[in-house]
């Protein structure tokens, strides 16, 4: 029950019961005794909770200084000034704990005008509906956008993209956690830029983001923690209808990367080379994660196999299909039937691979086969660096089918760049290999010393650990409905959530770091509130309590009349 049902109820009880009291104590003038004791609960309900009745106000407008402002947007500001913590602002101007507290203090302001660095996340929901003006503050020189993959797979190379401010002719550098330089390169006219690294091993590791001036010196630095996942070994058949130098060193990286590889590979006429298990059958299918195949291959199926595939696809496996020359046309419609409208086309020039294989300026060319992928829900699945579609997948019942059209890849392996090809192959494994359900949880992609982390996915017993052990551990409270937890990180340093034996490591940044990409990501969310509010100097009506005093004197006054009219009848 309610405070205001119990009251209600308790004051009721109160007056029936004083008035049973009189009333069998056949008292003179019990009947006026009655109605005052009726009177009085009535007289302290209303002291308790006083009617409200409507009022016309004048809406307002409050400038509010958030951190970051300038001493030029200060001294410029006019209005209602409140400052929030953070702000180097004078004397005369009101300082505020937080903006729900300003709006409590100023409650016709119905309108605001923000002025600084954005605000910080715990005032957005209070300003959500009033912001109506933002005037941002110049973004200090440093990185301001930063966009890393939240998982890396261990012997992948990953990339970052990202945009710098103030770094005219400027350069940023990725090292890695030996100090040593991965990548660099200079940011564009719009200060962005993206650089890569190849993630040897599993684990966690910090790298470190440098951006440098056109002098050299350093404008910034920032942590960049990483966390590399140790990925299982998938399970790849291999079909083909003649051997050539892209199998020889896709079956070479695949046996490097761990991978269960089972293959078959036509020599001549009646004549196959063959490796582990390579049946076309439900159940060998089932335990397949890709199948790799090309045009020849296909066309020495028969009904059956080819059915056996198409529904191990319909079941999630996936699907490479890989043109190595002119298409019979039973193979181009069977592909056709998966999606894929393969038309040749004029032969073009070569192309380069640098972007999509992580090098710089490697002068290696390839020539891709001159026929068209068409598709009507395809995407790309790889692209050369003048934007050539190489390779494209779509979707097909709960598996991935794509078609590739490149076939010299192998060059790069054979160039020295190792790495670069064994990438390369990963990522296209890793897009159309079978999908498996994973029950991780969803860590914060950027968690800050003193502010509000959400952990989703989370579980009953789960627990934040400090790593290396020096504060106690904090047990999650996974109350909502949707598995999310709140967080608020008191050190900084790599933490752990700990699930029974598992594991999963997640990178606190100190509360001062990065404060250049911290002011932009305040502004960004500031801006995104902006909207339309009600105008300044409008009048609206609003519902106002009535004065508690009167009923105050009105409980006192009764209470006296009571008393005094009870001893009264008790002397006579």
């Amino acid at each position: 029950m309610s405070a205001h049902g119990l009251s209600i109820l308790l004051l009721a009880l109160a007056g029936v019961l004083g008035c049973l009291r009189v009333w069998r104590a056949g008292t003179a003038h019990r009947s006026w005794l009655c109605a005052l004791q009726l009177a009085l609960a009535a007289a302290l309900y209303f002291c308790l909770w006083p009617p409200s009745g409507s009022e016309q106000f004048t809406q307002g407008e409050l400038v509010v200084l958030a951190p970051g402002a300038s001493a030029q947007q200060i001294a410029a500001a006019r209005g209602t000034l409140v400052a929030l913590p953070g702000v180097e602002a004078p004397r005369a101007i009101e300082r505020v704990p937080d903006l729900a507290a300003a709006l409590r203090e100023h409650a016709d302001a119905q309108r605001l005008r923000v002025i600084g660095g954005g605000l910080p996340a715990r005032d957005l929901d209070a300003a959500r509906g009033r912001l109506v003006a933002f005037d941002a503050a110049p973004l200090p020189p440093g990185i301001v956008e930063l966009d890393v993959p939240p998982r890396i797979a261990a012997g992948t190379q990953w990339q970052l993209q990202g945009r710098a401010e103030g770094l005219a002719a400027g350069r940023v550098e990725l090292r890695d956690p030996a100090g040593q330089v991965s990548a660099a390169v200079e940011p564009d006219a719009q200060g962005r830029f993206t650089l890569g690294a190849t993630a040897k091993d599993a684990g966690a590791a910090v790298y470190e983001l440098r951006a440098l001036d056109a002098k050299g010196a350093l404008v910034e630095r920032l942590d960049l923690p990483i966390v590399a996942e140790a990925g299982s070994a998938l399970r790849i058949l291999l079909l083909a209808g003649a051997p050539d130098a892209q199998l020889k060193y896709l079956r070479r990286w695949a046996q490097d990367a761990g991978l269960v590889l089972a293959s078959r590979i036509g020599l001549s006429t009646g004549v196959v080379m063959r490796e582990g298990t390579p049946q076309i059958d439900a159940a060998t299918l089932a335990a397949t994660d890709l199948v790799v195949i090309d045009e020849r291959a296909w066309w020495t199926l028969d009904a059956s196999h080819k059915q056996a595939l198409r529904s191990a696809v319909d079941a999630g496996l996936g699907l490479l299909l890989r043109v190595t020359g002119e298409l019979p046309d039973a193979v181009a419609r069977d592909w056709r039937a998966l999606g894929f409208s393969l038309e040749a086309q004029p032969a073009a020039g070569p192309v380069s691979l640098d972007q999509a294989a992580g090098l710089h300026d490697s002068r290696l060319e390839f020539t891709p086969l001159p026929l068209t992928l068409a598709g009507a829900d395809t995407a790309p699945l790889l692209r050369a660096d003048d934007g050539t579609v190489l390779a494209v997948w779509r979707g097909e019942g709960r598996g991935r089918v794509g078609v590739m059209r490149v076939v010299d890849d192998w060059r790069l392996a054979l160039a020295g760049h190792r790495l670069a090809h064994a990438s390369l192959w990963s990522r296209i494994v890793a897009r159309l290999a079978r999908a498996r359900a994973a029950a991780d949880p969803q860590l914060p992609r950027s968690a800050r010393v003193g502010e509000r982390a959400v952990i989703c996915a989370a579980q009953a017993g789960d627990v934040i650990a400090p790593e290396p052990a020096g504060m106690a551990r904090i047990a999650l409270d996974v109350s909502t409905s949707d598995g999310c937890a709140g967080w608020w990180p008191a050190q900084a340093g790599w933490h752990a959530l700990l699930r029974g034996s598992r594991r999963w490591p997640v990178h606190v940044q100190a509360a001062d770091a990065a404060p250049a990409l911290a002011q932009a990501q305040r502004t960004r969310a500031t801006r995104a509130l902006l909207g339309v509010a009600a105008d300044a100097g409008a009048l609206a009506t609003r519902a106002q309590p009535w004065p508690r005093w009167p009923f105050l004197f009105l409980v006192i006054g009764l209470a006296s009349l009571l008393w005094w009219l009870e001893r009264r009848l008790r002397e006579a």
